[in-house]
């Protein structure tokens, strides 16, 4: 009787071991459910024109010659990957998934926190008592990680990442990196190389992780003093504008029914309040529903929400008083319904940065083996008001804060202009017309804000217009200087001159509406001449896999043509010297 279940037990392994080892049959209906799936459901594939005969031609080959089920789950997330919708993707297999790639491979963030910003990464945070704290100033930007250029090095990880999973924007993705961003791979120690906003450069060597060996948290660090850190969300009273009657509430979690508990407790706490800043920076996605409940708090009679109808009022009480939200490009999915919920109906005024992008709803499901489970974009929904795909765009807010050095050199920068547009509201300047201020305000059109001040002077003690005018323009002027002696690096600072061109395009516009018209034009005409830096570098990330990168031939066909550029002159002394 033993050897009989000894025997049966050493059957059931070696077919087990078999199935592992490969069944190419079940690979392939996996493979044509996967396919035709997607082609009858999958809405990346019309709105971002996506030839999905030729993407699965190409991929069949491989399914049919798998040999595991750890490559064929690696295939199902390498074609999944192709649709670049980051709500779409494996969500369980069979498999163990330390087998499988992961987005964090290798990234940790050495106790720094950067934001993006057209290819170009900026220091926003800095762990409290790291060693680096007092060397390396907020604003300063990342040029180089570990003897490679910065925007080459990040690109690797992007291209690393989007093979198995799909990317619905950059700024969304590297929001998602901003705290483990740097790409150590193996190492305990790198060295980065930061343009600080001095025009200085200065290489510094970071540890793998921060103080203590601990992760770097920004939003504990930009927490208002006295908001406690709390599940879901979280809530208080701050002194401001000589009132003790201003609230703070901040979502922590996703649109869920924990959050949604959370969320009208914290609420709840804040009755009797005069203004709010709900900041949303950071919170998950969900359910739309749980967001619509959410948002139902500010409207105490309800009010039209476009084709989903109404947002009704929820919770005990509602609050119909001045509210500035602040936003981030880590606000994705149901995250981003409850900011559209809110400023398409003009509620409130919000201020900070793009959400991520992921317009797309999902459905689940299963293939035939049961060897791995996928999610699905199916529905590539507009805004329930003005009908806008957010999808691979994401959503802005009304006041676009930039990523300069003045500006973030000052900590929360957002929240800061946040605050000074909470307190013109409260002194009963319409929703419209502080949104439409502060908005030229950061985007350099310094003339027209100063209007608002001067026609609403007798509301606004207390509100420095000048002053926050001035922080802008120098916030703009150290910006262009920035770009500009970035613009002059070589070596492994040297910039990517197409991203460069896109932003000193920007930064010049900017710049004709705040008195800084020679800086702007000056920036313009520098970025103009290095155009052929830019096809070098396009070139470059054009071609730019494994097999380039070890091709004798074809690296020297690249520096025949390029191989006076920068980029080139960089290849040739250091990666392929």
């Amino acid at each position: 009787m033993k050897r009989a279940r000894a025997l049966s037990w050493c059957i059931a392994l070696v077919a087990s071991t078999s199935a592992r080892a490969g069944d190419s049959k079940r690979y392939v209906a996996d493979f044509e459910f996967v396919s035709s799936t997607v082609a009858a459901r999958g809405a990346a594939v019309a709105s971002k024109k996506i030839d999905w005969k030729a993407t699965c031609d190409a991929f069949a080959p491989r399914f049919s010659k798998c040999a595991s089920d750890v490559e064929h789950v690696k295939l199902v997330m390498e074609l999944l990957a192709t649709l670049r919708d980051s709500h779409t993707g494996v969500t369980h297999s069979s498999v163990d998934e330390k087998l499988l790639p992961s987005k964090w491979d290798g990234l940790y963030g050495g106790g720094l926190w950067f934001g993006w910003d057209e290819g170009k990464f900026v220091l926003r945070g800095v762990m409290k008592t790291h060693p680096l704290e007092k060397q390396i100033p907020l604003g300063s930007v990342l040029v180089s990680i570990d003897g490679e250029p910065a925007w080459l090095s990040m690109e690797r990880e992007r291209r690393r990442i989007a093979t198995y999973q799909g990317i619905s924007t950059d700024h969304g993705l590297f929001a998602s990196l901003g705290n483990k961003l740097l790409p150590f791979r193996d190492k305990q120690k790198i060295k980065v190389t930061f343009l600080l906003p001095s025009k200085e450069t200065k290489e510094v060597e970071v540890g793998r992780w921060g103080p203590g060996g601990k992760a770097f948290y920004p939003e504990e660090s930009f927490r208002p003093e006295g908001v406690a850190t709390a599940e879901g969300a979280t809530s208080a009273f701050i002194e401001a504008f000589g009132s003790k009657k201003i609230g703070y509430l901040e979502v922590t979690g996703g649109m869920n029914e924990p959050t949604v508990k959370a969320f009208h407790a914290a609420f709840d706490r804040l009755k009797g309040m005069e203004a709010l800043v709900l900041d949303c920076r950071g919170m998950g996605g969900g359910g739309d529903a749980e967001a619509w409940e959410m948002c139902g708090r500010f409207f105490p009679k309800g009010v039209a929400n476009g084709r989903n109808g109404r947002i009704e009022a929820s919770g005990s009480w509602q609050f119909d008083g001045p509210v500035v939200m602040l936003q981030d490009e880590l606000e994705v999915s149901s995250a981003e319904t409850f900011t559209w919920a809110l400023t398409e109906t003009g509620r409130v005024v919000s201020i900070g940065r793009t959400t991520g992008g992921w317009g797309i709803i999902p459905n689940g499901f299963e293939c035939p083996s049961g060897l791995v489970s996928f999610r699905l974009g199916v529905n590539d929904r507009g805004t329930p008001v003005r009908g806008v795909h957010t999808e691979g765009m994401g959503w802005p807010p009304d006041v676009l804060v930039p990523f300069g050095p003045v500006l973030t050199g000052r900590g929360d920068d957002v929240r800061e202009i946040g605050m000074n547009a909470l307190r013109c509201l409260r002194a009963g300047i319409a929703t419209e017309e502080v949104r439409g201020a502060f908005a030229t305000l950061v985007d350099g059109k310094l003339t027209e804000f100063r209007g608002f001040a001067k026609r609403n002077a007798s509301k606004l003690q207390g509100v420095d217009a000048e002053k926050m005018a001035k922080l802008v323009a120098d916030d703009l002027a150290g910006e262009i200087a920035m770009e500009a002696a970035w613009l002059k690096l070589e070596g492994d600072g040297v910039p990517n001159v197409s991203s460069a061109l896109r932003r000193c395009e920007r930064l010049s516009r900017r710049a004709a509406g705040a008195g800084l018209d020679k800086e702007g034009a000056a920036l313009l005409k520098a970025a103009a001449a290095q155009k052929p830096e830019a096809a070098a570098d396009e070139a470059l990330l054009g071609a730019l896999d494994a097999r380039f990168e070890a091709d004798a031939k074809e690296r020297k066909a690249f520096l025949s043509k390029y191989g006076t550029s920068k980029i080139g002159k960089w290849l040739r002394e250091s990666l392929w010297k």
